[in-house]
């Protein structure tokens, strides 16, 4: 296993008054791997809108050997807020962030495990087509949905947010698993088309447009959708679901989403 670690330097990303933003969408294992530590130091990544070398923002540290990105493990140390990208279109491999993240992490990766031992800004999971994305915190808005002018959010991948999630998750959604253990805030899986969405507290209006998918609500629903139909009550691990269908205001055609809510 061959670890790198990258410790964000004290006050690296103040600029006069302003903290200034850092995208490290360049330092996933897979794109890392076979690098050597001077490499490593000057990878450029963007600091605001100028490029710098690594080592103007990061402490470098690497240790040990791998066959393959898969053998690889990056880790995220500092105050991590302004860190933005972390894992962007990552493979394989795994990257550990020790402390809350900001925007964009995780999105459209397609393998390996990223762990967030804290919370994550908005846009995390964003058009995520595999791997898996564990988040000890919260969420925050979009969590897992389609950048403005698409039309397809998560494809595939497992994502497990600890805490709360914000408004708009999953929209767009075709694919993948989300779990999140807290709320979620307005619109979860808002047009929806695929894939299943666990929320283990309470949701407000989830499910608005979604024409396939499934979305489980084991918590309340707050002001829930009145263009669902109720079918049945089910059974699930013991607990009982009612059952419904929809969304009907897209059209009976297409509402072929699947809403349970446990009784």
């Amino acid at each position: 296993m061959r670890q790198i670690v990258f410790k964000l330097r004290d006050g690296a990303l103040r600029s006069g008054a302003a903290e200034v933003p850092v995208d490290v969408s360049p330092l996933t294992p897979d794109k890392l791997f076979g690098e050597g530590e001077d490499e490593i130091k000057s990878t450029k990544v963007w600091w605001g809108n100028r490029q710098e070398n690594v080592e103007r923002i990061f402490e470098v540290s690497v240790s040990g050997d791998a066959s393959g990105a898969e053998e690889v493990k990056v880790v995220f140390e500092g105050e991590l807020r302004k860190v933005k990208r972390i894992g962007y279109e990552m493979s394989a491999g795994e990257i550990v962030a020790e402390g809350s993240v900001g925007m964009h992490c995780g999105a459209r990766m397609r393998g390996g495990r990223i762990t967030v031992n804290g919370s994550a800004d908005c846009w995390a999971g964003c058009e995520m087509h595999g791997g898996t994305l564990i988040i000890e915190g919260d969420a925050g808005d979009n969590l897992c949905a389609c950048y403005r002018g698409e039309t397809t959010g998560m494809t595939g991948g497992t994502v497990v947010v600890k805490g709360n999630a914000g408004e708009c998750i999953a929209q767009y959604m075709a694919g993948g698993e989300i779990t999140v253990r807290g709320n979620a805030d307005m619109l979860a899986g808002l047009d929806m088309k695929g894939g299943k969405i666990v929320i283990e507290g309470d949701a407000v209006m989830p499910g608005a447009n979604m024409s396939g998918g499934e979305i489980i609500v084991k918590g309340k629903v707050i002001d829930m959708m009145p263009s669902f139909k109720y079918e049945e009550t089910v059974t699930i691990d013991g607990e009982e679901y009612k059952k419904y269908r929809g969304d009907f205001a897209i059209g009976e055609k297409k509402a072929k989403g699947t809403l349970l809510i446990r009784s």
